[in-house]
């Protein structure tokens, strides 16, 4: 199987309407989640690609940051069970 480095700069529609910084930005982070998942089942690859695009598609057509989006995520995945007090793990490269 290829590197997922491969398949996401092969995949064009992934950085789509973004700057050069923000493509870079939602690249390393989702080279970051991909090194995290390696040893996942292969399809979430597709499932980071296609997230990918959500994230450069909402970005390019509203205007908000990459960043912001990417922040948004990961709030959603944090862990609800986890105290208060305490940072979330960071999920980016």
């Amino acid at each position: 199987m290829p590197h997922p480095a491969e398949a996401f700069f092969e995949d064009e529609t992934l950085t789509e309407g973004l700057t050069e910084d923000e493509a870079r930005e939602l690249l390393a982070w989702l080279l970051g989640l991909a090194d995290e998942m390696e040893d996942e089942d292969p399809s979430y690859i597709q499932q980071l690609k296609r997230l990918g695009r959500h994230l450069a598609r909402l970005s390019a057509r509203w205007g908000v940051p990459v960043n912001d989006l990417i922040d948004l995520v990961e709030i959603a995945w944090e862990d609800p069970d986890q105290p208060r007090g305490r940072q979330p793990r960071p999920m980016r490269a």
